[in-house]
C-alpha cells in the first residue's frame, strides 16, 4: 500500500505526515490522560453500593454507600443498628448525620479532607486539577506487577498519594495516608481488580485495603453507577 501511495510524491507526502501527526497525538498524552481514557473518559460523578469484610478496628461484615463528585465532595452513608450515619463534604464544610439527629456543619478538617482526596485521587480526574502536581514514577520505583505509577500532592495539604497502574492503564493499587473514623490514621494501601464494564467505563469490582501494612478489609462493590444525574453540586449541599 505505501509502495501505491509513493508513486505519487504528494499523496506519500501526505501520507507519512498522518502518520506523524498520530505519533505526536500519542507521544503528547500524559499518564493521567492514558488512564483516563483507559478508564472510559473523564468522570464527573460516581455512585457505588459495598459490601465489605472488615477485619480491623470495627471487624465484622458491613454494607455502605459512598458518592463522590469532581473536585473532592463525598457523601458517606453506614447503615448500623437500623439506623444510617452519614458523612457529607461539599469540600470546604462537613456535617454528620447519626440517625435522626444532624450535627451542626463545620469546617472539614485534616481527616475529612484525607478521605475526600483519596477518593479524588483513585477517581484520577482530578489530578488535571492545577491545585494537584503529580510526576511520573521511575521503573525502580513502581511496585512488582505496576506498568506505570505516578506521586501526587495537593497544594494545601501535605503528604502525597501514589498510583500505580496495570498493563491496560488501569488503576491496579493505590497508597496515601487517610484518616478513619473508628479506626485510626495511616498508611492506606488498596489493591483494585475484577473490572467490569459499566456504561463505556472500567470500574473495579473487588479491593484489598490495608493500613500501615495489615490486612483492613475486603470490599465488593455491588453496583456503580458512573455520573449519576442526581449527584449535582447541591446534592452535597450541608446546609
Amino acid at each position: 500500500m505505501i509502495s501505491f501511495l509513493c508513486e505519487s510524491r504528494k499523496p506519500c507526502r501526505a501520507f507519512a505526515c498522518a502518520l506523524l501527526v498520530v505519533f505526536q497525538a500519542s507521544c503528547s498524552q500524559t499518564l493521567v490522560d492514558r488512564a483516563i481514557d483507559a478508564r472510559g473518559g473523564a468522570l464527573e460523578s460516581y455512585d457505588k453500593e459495598v459490601d465489605a469484610t472488615v477485619v480491623a478496628g470495627v471487624p465484622g461484615e458491613w454494607t455502605w454507600s459512598l458518592a463522590y463528585r469532581v473536585p473532592e465532595s463525598f457523601r458517606w452513608t453506614l447503615p448500623t443498628l437500623g439506623e444510617e450515619q452519614r458523612l457529607l463534604f461539599d469540600g470546604t464544610m462537613a456535617r454528620h448525620q447519626l440517625g435522626g439527629a444532624t450535627l451542626p456543619a463545620v469546617k472539614g478538617d485534616g481527616d475529612v479532607r484525607s478521605q475526600a482526596q483519596w477518593f479524588a485521587v483513585t477517581s484520577l480526574d482530578v489530578l488535571r486539577d492545577p491545585r494537584v502536581s503529580w510526576r511520573e514514577l521511575d521503573r525502580d520505583e513502581l511496585p512488582p506487577g505496576a506498568s506505570a505509577g505516578l506521586r501526587a500532592s495537593f497544594a494545601d495539604i501535605p503528604g502525597s498519594f501514589e498510583l500505580f497502574f496495570d498493563d491496560r492503564g488501569l488503576l491496579s493499587r493505590a497508597r496515601g495516608t487517610v484518616a478513619l473514623a473508628l479506626i485510626g490514621k495511616g498508611v492506606l494501601d488498596a489493591r483494585f481488580s475484577d473490572y467490569r464494564a459499566v456504561d463505556g467505563y472500567q470500574f473495579p469490582f473487588a479491593g484489598e485495603y490495608y493500613l500501615d501494612g495489615a490486612p483492613l478489609m475486603r470490599e465488593r462493590v455491588r453496583r456503580w453507577v458512573p455520573n449519576a444525574p442526581a449527584l449535582t453540586a447541591g446534592a452535597f449541599s450541608v446546609q
